[in-house]
């Protein structure tokens, strides 16, 4: 007996060596700490719409479509794909795609998370994917039919809307973060506004097991911090915006890897069209003739950036080169301005002709930016109050409209539709981000025309037209493309900087061991 009695004490103590062994190794598996400037604003992907919430998603929420390397959708829940009229598509979805609970992917998560943007309360940034859709029929288990109104050119670059169980599509109340399940390689652990969110491993996922047990994304709005907390080691990655002074520094670190390409983000300088100043187009001219991109280029940017005349950049099919140019000129600008009927009062001396409020973020990097135009302007008459805001309520004042004037960066544009979203006259936030309030009548029917012509040619020369127009209108002011740029751990392998910034490849990347 006392033998037996023995022989199970022994089991019992390797059975909670194993176990202590087990949970030693989970608690050892690797993690990635990523550091980034500022909170999204949402992480539900039927709202999120910002630059942060967009490099996220798909880490978690994987859409039917994505863009490929040369830009254009390609499957990614989708298996495949007919398209049997200019209205008319069938989609079968990929087998055996689960969503962190376990549960299989249906067509009627897709048909509900679809259905949810309309939703009263919802107040979705995507409710036009909806509204553009007569008919969703599910065929099977794992096919759906997809009927348009009308024939819709960016039909499946929209598909990329990550997709949610339909019971949680269907919900009406808020959800917390951690509810949200999604289909992608990890899911939301913890999101504390403002501060951090964990993604852990999403042990459901179809796909390659990914290296990283968790994803930890630090959010500190700081450049300086950012990089310090780099070097010591306590976040392993960061990516644009990083401050220019710095980069020669970082390259001669023997801990790091400073990863650089040509970018396709697009920054701007906004203007409120209803502003009583800003309306008059001669003062656009005149503020646009007064900035010295290439000195802000050269000096503040270390020549991490090209000179943009359009939303589009160089390498996209759509891209217009002979648009209207605003050079450097300071004369033309006050001559301009002169024009407008804001003469100036003094000549050189300290009086203005009218003080305009430029708002940006916090990031520091951004601020020297809109100081450094603020004196541009100072130079042809123009004050100019630089306001610094955090990242959620400078989001929400440029919503609302309340701002003269602002910079930011477009991430990643794929799809030239984005004219429609950010300058056709009934494009306004929420459900658009026509910001500025721009309103003419012949953008507004070649934006919609586009949308509707399935020939790539024909598209091309109404984008033309666009772009061409709004050079001359000047809603925004093109400022310059910023190149891409990473700077990780020297250990970490795999991982490629996304055309719009998005962390998807931390899901394959890996420490070298």
């Amino acid at each position: 007996m006392r033998k037996v009695i023995r022989v199970f004490c022994i089991l019992f103590l390797l059975a909670i060596l194993w176990s202590c062994a087990d949970k030693s190794r989970a608690q050892n598996e690797p993690e990635i700490v990523v550091g980034i400037e500022a909170s999204p604003s949402s992480l539900d992907p039927r709202l999120a719409r910002d630059a942060y919430a967009v490099q996220i998603m798909p880490l978690v929420f994987p859409g039917l479509f994505r863009a490929g390397k040369n830009l254009e959708p390609e499957p990614d829940l989708v298996k495949n794909f007919k398209q049997i009229d200019d209205r008319t598509f069938i989609f079968e979805l990929r087998p055996q795609v689960r969503f962190a609970d376990g549960r299989e992917l249906s067509a009627e998560d897709v048909k509900a998370t679809i259905e949810s943007l309309s939703a009263a309360g919802i107040n979705s940034p995507y409710l036009e994917l909806f509204e553009r859709i007569s008919k969703l029929e599910i065929l099977g288990p794992t096919r759906l039919k997809m009927e348009l109104k009308e024939p819709y050119a960016p039909i499946l670059v929209e598909l990329n809307l990550g997709i949610l169980p339909a019971e949680t599509a269907r919900k009406k109340t808020s959800l917390a973060a951690e509810e949200l399940l999604g289909t992608g390689p990890y899911r939301i652990e913890s999101w504390v506004p403002g501060t951090e969110i964990i993604l852990e491993r999403n042990e459901s996922y179809s796909g390659p097991k990914p290296y990283f047990k968790r994803i930890k994304f630090r959010i500190i709005p700081e450049d300086i911090t950012r990089l310090l907390s780099l070097e010591k080691g306590e976040i392993h990655i960061i990516q644009s915006p990083i401050p220019a002074d710095e980069l020669a520094r970082l390259k001669l670190n023997p801990r790091l890897n400073v990863s650089e390409r040509p970018g396709i983000n697009y920054s701007y300088l906004g203007f409120n069209m209803q502003d009583p100043v800003l309306k008059n187009l001669k003062v656009r001219e005149a503020i646009a003739h007064a900035i010295n991109r290439e000195q802000i280029i050269n000096c503040l940017l270390k020549k991490t950036a090209v000179k943009a005349d359009s939303l589009l950049s160089p390498q996209h099919w759509a891209f217009e080169p002979e648009v209207s140019r605003y050079e450097h000129n300071p004369d033309a600008a006050q001559s301009l301005l002169d024009q407008a009927g804001f003469p100036d009062p003094d000549g050189d001396g300290p009086l203005t002709r009218f003080k305009l409020s430029y708002k940006t973020s916090q990031n520091q990097s951004r601020i020297w930016i809109a100081e450094a135009i603020a004196a541009q302007l100072r130079k042809v008459g123009i004050d100019v109050e630089v306001r610094s805001l955090e990242w959620g309520t400078l989001y929400s004042d440029i919503q609302a409209g309340n701002f003269q004037i602002f910079t930011m960066t477009w991430v990643g544009v794929v799809e030239p539709d984005i004219y429609y979203t950010i300058f056709d006259s009934e494009s306004l936030p929420p459900r658009g981000a026509n910001r500025g309030r721009y309103s003419n009548a012949e953008i507004d029917r070649l934006v919609r025309a586009a949308r509707i012509t399935q020939d790539r040619a024909q598209r091309k020369m109404i984008y033309s037209k666009v772009q061409k127009i709004l050079a001359r209108d000047i809603p925004y002011l093109s400022l310059w493309y910023s190149e891409d740029i990473a700077v990780s751990d020297k250990r970490l392998l795999g991982f490629e900087l996304g055309p719009g910034g998005e962390w998807t490849s931390l899901a394959t990347a890996r420490f070298q061991e």
